[in-house]
């Protein structure tokens, strides 16, 4: 069953106030804008220093392959002067052991050696005297017998001319060639003469 009650209240107990007043609702209002744009700068400042790091990190990347670059290039020229030290030590090593053995050769081998390169520089056999010391004839003899030249060629002996030289001599003039020349041909000029 319904019962009706009524509840009166002392005039002290009402409040004389508001439970929430303009000022302190203005205020949260205030803070909480203070709120929203310190959470802006933050999100702001988290930004700039994620982009901070980035360039950082590619200033650094950078920085390294400058760093990596310069060494990889003071590595390649140190390889390019070790191959060059390489090249010359062994070309003056071949120069050296060419020039004794060629030194070591006796007179018939060079005389043997000169002929073949005087031949070699005849593309066409025309007929010719082969003109060499007389010591030298019956070595150039023993050549020419086996050559493509032995029907063409005819020796002559000159003793007027050293023993390591020869001459090729045609209607079209004379062609001159002796060891010492032969030598510089094969070593070089710088070679030749060391």
């Amino acid at each position: 069953m319904l019962a009706k009650r009524s509840l009166s209240l002392a005039s002290f107990d009402v409040l004389a106030e508001p439970v929430l007043r303009r000022e302190d609702i203005a205020d949260m209002q205030r803070a909480c804008e203070v709120l929203d744009t310190a959470r802006r700068e933050a999100q702001q400042l988290l930004a700039d220093a994620a982009e901070q790091a980035q360039r950082e990190r590619e200033q650094a990347l950078a920085q390294f392959w400058t760093q990596a670059n310069a060494v990889l290039e003071g590595l390649e020229l140190q390889r390019q002067r070790l191959q060059q030290d390489a090249l010359e030590t062994l070309e003056a090593l071949l120069n050296e052991s060419l020039a004794r053995l060629l030194d070591e050769a006796s007179l018939a081998e060079r005389t043997r050696a000169v002929v073949r390169n005087l031949a070699d520089s005849q593309r066409h056999a025309v007929l010719a005297t082969l003109s060499a010391h007389p010591d030298r004839l019956d070595d150039l003899a023993a050549w020419l017998a086996q050559s493509r030249f032995a029907e063409h060629w005819q020796l002559k002996g000159d003793p007027l001319m050293p023993d390591d030289a020869l001459r090729l001599s045609d209607e079209q003039g004379a062609f001159d060639i002796d060891w010492a020349s032969l030598r510089r041909g094969l070593l070089g000029a710088d070679a030749a003469t060391a």
